[in-house]
């Protein structure tokens, strides 16, 4: 069984954070679990242009308000707590927080599971799982 906290990995290399970003992964891919799960946070402001092109994921907001944006049709959607969004065909998406809310709060599931360190590519993607 797995049992951990934030605490427990704050500031070690599961703590990624990029421009407008910040995730703690809390099951990556060496738990063993097949899939890696994350607390995400987007920060006011945040415009993240991604394109998760190896990876699946499905992504459940529990505070804060932003919206997605669909690359391909521009279709927006709000997000904000107790709603989920899942670019299950590897969509390409942007994600939006407006300037002065609070920071976006999301947790996140990935298939392939993340290693754990893994930033942003310039596509917006993370790199082909080993």
């Amino acid at each position: 069984m797995i049992v951990t906290g934030k605490a427990a990995l704050e500031g070690t290399a599961r703590n990624a954070a990029g421009p407008g970003w910040t995730s703690l992964r809390l099951l990556v891919k060496s738990d063993g679990m097949g899939f890696s799960m994350t607390e995400t946070q987007v920060l006011p402001s945040a415009r993240l242009s991604l394109h998760y092109k190896h990876h699946i994921e499905a992504c459940y907001c529990i505070g804060g308000r932003g919206q997605v944006v669909e690359s391909d049709t521009g279709k927006v959607h709000e997000i904000y707590p107790g709603v989920l969004y899942a670019p299950d065909a590897h969509d390409r998406h942007e994600v939006r927080v407006p300037e002065g809310t609070e920071v976006l709060r999301l947790i996140c599931v990935f298939s392939p599971a993340l290693q754990g360190n893994e930033v942003h590519g310039p596509d917006g993607s993370y790199a082909a799982p080993e």
